[in-house]
């Protein structure tokens, strides 16, 4: 588990450089950013490393959630997104109507490079990015 330790060690490099450590719960290197107000479209995102399975693990949560009359919209917009996507996937809490995105690296057994933890946060951002316009419309009943 000293790949582990040393992933936790690298993560917390690359976010100081990007200045998101303010958020960190150290038992378990995980950080929880606010993206600050309006907290529309994305409100914050967690990235972290997860122990027990060895990932890298990305979310960036959507808010408001989906109101329940919006839901089956908001999940066939995510369904044709996700299809097309090579890298992560845009999920919905069917009871709540949370969305976010989700992404992860595996790096069970070798050694996580900061190097991929920057591509994984900059590439993870960029598909939040390009489809947070679609998926909010979606969410607030625009577009489905």
């Amino acid at each position: 588990m000293e790949n582990v330790i040393r992933a936790r060690e690298a993560l917390h490099r690359v976010l100081s450089e990007i200045g998101w450590t303010a958020g960190a719960n150290t038992p378990d290197s995980t950080y929880r950013v606010d993206l600050g107000p309006p907290h529309v479209p994305v409100s914050d995102v967690v990235v972290g490393i997860d122990r027990e399975a060895q990932l890298l693990v990305f979310l960036a949560n959507f808010h408001p959630a989906a109101p329940a009359a919006n839901r089956d919209g908001v999940a066939r917009w995510i369904n044709r997104i996700n299809w097309d996507l090579m890298l992560g996937n845009f999920e919905m809490h069917e009871d709540r109507g949370a969305v976010r995105f989700r992404s992860s690296v595996d790096f069970g057994g070798g050694e996580l490079a900061e190097g991929t933890i920057r591509r994984t946060i900059l590439t993870a951002m960029e598909i939040v990015e390009a489809h947070a316009d679609g998926i909010s419309g979606a969410m607030a009943g625009r577009g489905q």
